[in-house]
């Protein structure tokens, strides 16, 4: 009987054990019986090489939110940056200087399966000469609260609200941009 009881709990303690499944990029993940998963290690073998390779020393490279940053000149109509995070692709266009604000139109294209209620931008300008001239966060899309019908739905684009920025007319300027928020329901 006791026999019995002991391989009962083995089979029933190897049902709750972790499942390891591959992904489609090849790497590994181990899926928990409290429904959180990890990345498996990888053991890597060297390569056996009868030659010696230089050895090449390369700059560390730090992690952290990126400031994507793009030289733009005013009166040109084309795509100037792209930005996406979470599925929503928000795109700066046609910069142009009226009334002493630089102008920039933007859409917003929501490729997530959620629909979107908000999008806000962190925004710093750099003038020809290399001075931070210009910081700002703005929120370039705002849904109606508790209006469905005003929410960006998932698969849709929409024109967002044109940024506005406070500088000294130049031809041309070095903006940098970063999703950083996006609000969802």
């Amino acid at each position: 009987m006791k026999k019995l009881i002991l391989a009962a709990s083995i089979v029933s303690l190897s049902t709750w054990a972790s499942e390891t499944v591959q992904l489609k990029d090849g790497r590994y993940i181990q899926l928990n019986d409290d429904f959180t998963w990890q990345y498996v290690p990888q053991e890597t073998q060297p390569e056996q090489t009868s030659e010696l390779a230089p050895l090449v020393l390369a700059a560390p490279v730090i992690a952290q939110p990126t400031l994507s940053g793009v030289t733009i000149t005013v009166g040109d109509h084309r795509p100037v940056l792209q930005l996406s995070d979470s599925g929503v692709d928000v795109v700066l266009s046609a910069p142009r200087y009226e009334h002493g604000k630089l102008k920039l139109s933007s859409a917003i294209t929501n490729q997530s399966s959620q629909s979107v209620i908000a999008v806000r931008l962190a925004i710093r300008v750099q003038d020809a000469q290399g001075v931070w001239s210009e910081e700002q966060e703005v929120t370039i899309w705002q849904s109606i609260k508790r209006m469905a019908e005003t929410y960006l739905r998932p698969r849709t684009s929409v024109e967002g609200k044109p940024l506005e920025l406070n500088l000294a007319e130049q031809s041309q300027y070095t903006l940098h941009a970063t999703i950083k928020q996006i609000e969802t329901r």
